[in-house]
């Protein structure tokens, strides 16, 4: 099966980060250029949206994740991961969501009240994290939990909810479709 990647030059996208300290952590970016690679390897040049410092690179498409555990006799994993997404979606509290939506936009719908267990992507050091929230911690603050190494950098943090956007996770396969996000009572 051919896979055809929804990103052109100019489109808005989030790259993912294998570097320690940033594992796991996904990155506004601006796509510059496109490319295959003698090897054919797929890679796209990238402008960091809040790493204004940060010199353009190219990142490719898919790249085996190097802190992954061992597989076997201590070979690295041959698993990969895809390093690219597309920009976070427009979306939506509760009581704001519009009754119709631009043809072909993708949106994300969520409550007003997060809730322990819930799925977010917390903004912290200019790019976000995947994470749990594992604790209401008071009206505005939660403790989430980030990803597990090899996957994510791990560890509790307060994250205030102003900082927390729900969670999606995005089908290679199936391309961009509308997502809402499940919306349950709680107590914020």
């Amino acid at each position: 099966m051919d896979l055809i990647l929804p990103f052109k030059v100019g489109d808005l996208a989030e790259s993912k980060s294998f570097v320690k300290g940033y594992t796991g952590a996904w990155f506004r970016s601006k796509i510059i250029d496109m490319r295959v690679t003698e090897s054919g390897h797929l890679e796209y040049y990238l402008e960091y949206i809040d790493y204004t410092e940060e010199e353009n690179e190219w990142i490719r498409v898919f790249q085996k994740n190097p802190l992954s555990p061992a597989c076997g006799e201590g070979k690295p994993s041959e698993s990969t991961e895809i390093m690219l997404r597309p920009a976070f979606p427009h979306w939506y509290r509760g009581g704001q969501v519009p009754v119709r939506f631009p043809k072909n936009e993708l949106v994300a719908s969520v409550c007003d009240t997060w809730k322990v267990g819930d799925k977010v992507d917390w903004r912290c050091s200019d790019c976000y994290w995947t994470a749990e929230i594992i604790r209401l911690n008071s009206r505005d603050v939660v403790q989430v939990m980030l990803l597990d190494p090899p996957m994510g950098e791990g560890g509790q943090h307060p994250a205030k909810k102003k900082d927390l956007r729900p969670a999606l996770d995005w089908s290679i396969i199936k391309g961009k479709r509308e997502i809402l996000a499940s919306c349950s009572s709680g107590s914020s």
